[in-house]
């Protein structure tokens, strides 16, 4: 009695930390679902990174022909989605711009198309049960990615730049691609952004020492003439000289004469 009691009280608590999805609901930090089923034509979106959501067995269901995407992605990193059981979408999970996520443990059922890519990039898709009715997985622009569903043919041009149904080594620091890893530098990927070169901040001039500094400058470009050189330009020529005394000598020799007369 005493261990069923137990197990009452642990059921009752787990199932206080899980949520109720809700239609059209956004998402932008870790949550688990109750297990229960849940009509969400207009779907969930994912908006932030490093989060988790697991469904913990919940079905997310759509509209027949109507509802678009079950689970979208968009712009996030390290994000994990696990537990899920999406149906009668025309995309399960939509996964755009995207980098460095984990997609597992889900069934993907009654679908158009399971998972789609669009420039995503270095996510593992693991461990899904797929039934969709047109493709398991449909990429664009999309690189580096692992998909392991080994139950589905998988697109071969996708396969070409990404690992499908196996795991192996892929250079994720290729040129030209326009996506630049965590793991590539600028050194080994031209996609990667040179670090910046932050220039010394020159001091800030205080106005007293710009006037200071300009006195100085004034100062430095009037030097003054010596005594010498000015006595030297208030010297009269000789002839200008002469010229002086003979006029002073006649208007002398004038004024003597009329005074004797």
């Amino acid at each position: 009695m005493k261990w069923i009691i137990i197990m009452l009280l642990l059921s009752v608590f787990a199932y206080a930390e899980c949520i109720e999805p809700t239609d059209g609901m956004i998402i932008s930090k870790s949550v688990t679902f109750c297990s229960s089923t849940y009509d969400i034509p207009n779907g969930i979106t994912l908006t932030e990174s490093d989060i988790i959501l697991d469904c913990g067995t919940a079905v997310l269901r759509g509209n027949i022909g109507q509802s678009e995407i079950a689970l979208r992605l968009e712009n996030v990193d390290n994000v994990t989605v696990r537990n899920c059981n999406i149906l009668t979408f025309n995309q399960g999970l939509l996964l755009k711009n995207v980098t460095n996520s984990l997609i597992e443990d889900n069934a993907i059922l009654k679908n158009r198309i399971g998972i789609r890519l669009l420039d995503s990039y270095e996510n593992t898709i693991r461990d899904n049960n797929d039934k969709s009715h047109q493709l398991a997985v449909s990429a664009i622009n999309s690189k580096y990615n692992i998909v392991m569903i080994g139950n589905k043919n998988i697109e071969r041009d996708f396969c070409e730049t990404n690992a499908c149904n196996e795991y192996r080594d892929m250079n994720v620091c290729e040129s030209g691609d326009f996506y630049c890893s965590k793991k590539c530098s600028f050194e080994t990927d031209a996609d990667c952004t040179p670090p910046e070169i932050i220039e010394p901040e020159t001091p800030k001039q205080t106005v007293d020492e710009f006037i200071e500094e300009a006195k100085k400058e004034i100062e430095e470009n009037s030097i003054s003439e010596p005594e010498e050189i000015v006595a030297e330009k208030t010297k009269l020529p000789l002839e200008t000289k002469a010229i002086i005394y003979a006029i002073l000598y006649i208007v002398t020799f004038i004024v003597f004469r009329i005074k004797k007369r």
